[in-house]
Order: C-alpha cells, then sequence, then structure tokens
C-alpha cells in the first residue's frame, strides 16, 4: 500500500469500525431508519474525531459502546442512547484535549 492511502484508510477503517459496532449494537432497541441514522452518526463522529485522534477516538467509542450495554439494562433504550451519546462526546472531548496538550509539549 502507498505511504499516502495509509492515513486515509486508518480514518476509514475507524469509521466503519464504529458504524459497524454501533449497527450491532442497536440492533435489539432501534429498528430500520433509527438504527442506520444512529450507525451513521457514530461512523461519522468517529471518522472526523479520527482526523486529530487518530486512535483516541476509537478508545472514546469502546468506552461509549460500554457505557451503552451497561446503562440499556437500567433505562429505557432512549436514554440509554442519550447517555452513551454524552459519553461518546466526552471522551472525544478529553481525546482531544489530551491531544492537544501532547502536540503543544513536544
Amino acid at each position: 500500500m502507498p505511504d499516502d492511502l495509509i492515513i486515509p484508510a486508518m480514518l476509514a477503517g475507524c469509521a466503519a469500525f464504529a458504524g459497524v459496532v454501533t449497527y450491532a449494537l442497536v440492533g435489539r432497541d432501534l429498528r430500520g431508519g433509527a438504527r442506520v441514522a444512529a450507525a451513521l452518526g457514530s461512523a461519522v463522529l468517529v471518522g472526523l474525531a479520527s482526523v486529530f485522534v487518530l486512535y483516541l477516538s476509537v478508545a472514546a467509542f469502546l468506552a461509549c459502546a460500554v457505557a451503552y450495554l451497561v446503562t440499556r439494562r437500567l433505562l429505557r433504550p432512549g436514554l440509554a442512547l442519550a447517555a452513551s451519546g454524552v459519553v461518546l462526546l466526552g471522551g472525544i472531548s478529553c481525546a482531544v484535549v489530551i491531544m492537544s496538550i501532547a502536540l503543544s509539549e513536544m
């Protein structure tokens, strides 16, 4: 693989991973267009965040997935999705802050 295709391939891989995992996770709670919209939304968000923080955005997504699995047992599916969305946004925000601090200290 040429060197100039590695970064776009990693970004697409991060987004595809987030989309596929979200699609599988929310299958029990959402159907049809809502399921596709949730998967597409998380794929786009993780893909865009991967431009700035490549692997930290995937770690934030995995924390979001765990939060969804835990809160789905405790709350209604809609509230579980909202809570996991907050966890995803918070995790990506923390990842951006960590990366900006790391880059400013170089």
